[in-house]
């Protein structure tokens, strides 16, 4: 090969190259340019939420674009802010990069029982059980879903098979007292509940629960467990409420109203509380102007309250206002057309 013709090849080699190199450098920047568009592009939907976890997590993973945790991380965000398309992509993107994980495969659980896709839920959920066998708290949420859709006893089943990789889960055996409850078998639920709080003392759920058994049999234990429950959660309203609900029924009427009261403190808008004070003062106190002024509050927050406008409407009648009665009895018609207590009401003024 002469002088020329090895110039020539060695052009060739170098321009090659050269085509190469750049061709090579335009693909890793258009790879680069499309990861940077999407992260940015999440990155402004954090700005636009005003959301900094995601804003830090975005800033993340433009350093560390292959790093599944963090796809896992910014779907539990998502999740937590609803924007449950995104959680999905980026649960799955993480289940993608690392298929070794569980918890991976089980964030993307918690997005489809968000959306109640429980088909998909429980297709994951199977997966998980092949792939990952002592994995209890996949267990779990297959013994959740079979609650939801009321096979209890294979929801007990699965229970039963977490049990038996960990005897001591607590939350194993508040879901057993929630599926016994549901079913009808409250001596089981109580025992359930209770073995919970035996293997975790601050089992918050499990000892309102077992407070909401016993006051729906009016009896006073009941105040023990709503009391356990304001020790671990001071703000808890909902057991606050359940509290002044049981001193009601149990005929304490000035407690109860105590208690309403401070309900409303901390909640202004407790529509049962006004609703309930509403009740207590028609009923037992016989001040039917009183009695119209927390059902009136009711109403205001909530409007289509039908059973604070008979009763508001009842005490209008029993202060012979008729007009303003025969108002709230045809609002009770509005809401609900069949009423037959209003129906009833109206027919005795003509």
């Amino acid at each position: 090969m002469n002088k020329k013709c090895k110039n020539i090849y060695f052009k060739i080699f170098i321009l090659f190259c050269l085509v190469f190199f750049i061709s090579s450098c335009q693909t890793n920047l258009i790879d680069k340019e499309e990861l940077e568009k999407e992260n940015k592009k999440a990155d402004s939907i954090s700005i636009k939420l005003n959301f900094p976890e995601l804003k830090d997590i975005n800033k993340q993973l433009l350093e560390n674009p292959d790093q599944p945790a963090l796809y896992n991380k910014r779907a539990l965000v998502y999740l937590k802010i609803k924007y449950i398309n995104e959680a999905i992509n980026d649960a799955k993107r993480a289940i993608k990069l690392d298929s070794t994980q569980s918890n991976f495969y089980l964030t993307l659980v918690d997005v489809y029982f968000s959306q109640n896709s429980t088909r998909l839920a429980k297709e994951l959920l199977e997966i998980i059980e092949k792939k990952f066998p002592e994995n209890t708290e996949g267990l779990l949420k297959l013994a959740e879903l079979y609650f939801f859709v009321q096979k209890y006893q294979k929801g007990i089943e699965y229970v039963n098979k977490a049990l038996r990789i960990d005897e001591n889960l607590a939350k194993a055996y508040f879901l057993k007292g929630s599926i016994y409850r549901e079913s009808g078998d409250t001596s089981k639920a109580i025992s359930s509940f209770e073995t919970a709080i035996e293997q975790d003392n601050k089992f918050e759920d499990a000892f309102y629960d077992l407070g909401v058994i016993y006051a729906s049999r009016k009896n006073p234990i009941a105040f023990d467990y709503y009391n356990n429950v304001i020790k671990l959660n001071p703000t808890n309203q909902t057991v606050k409420y359940a509290r002044a609900k049981l001193l009601q029924d149990l005929g304490k009427i000035d407690e109860a109203i105590s208690e309403y009261k401070n309900c409303l403190k901390s909640d202004a808008n407790c529509q049962n509380c006004y609703y309930n004070l509403g009740a207590i003062y028609l009923e037992f106190k016989k001040d039917n102007q009183k009695a119209i002024e927390f059902l009136t509050k009711a109403i205001e927050v909530n409007p289509s309250y039908l059973e604070a406008y008979f009763a508001r409407g009842y005490a209008y009648s029993l202060l012979k206002q008729k007009e303003s009665a025969k108002a709230d009895y045809n609002m009770c018609l509005k809401i609900q057309p069949n009423y037959e207590l209003a129906i009833q009401a109206l027919n005795n003024f003509r």
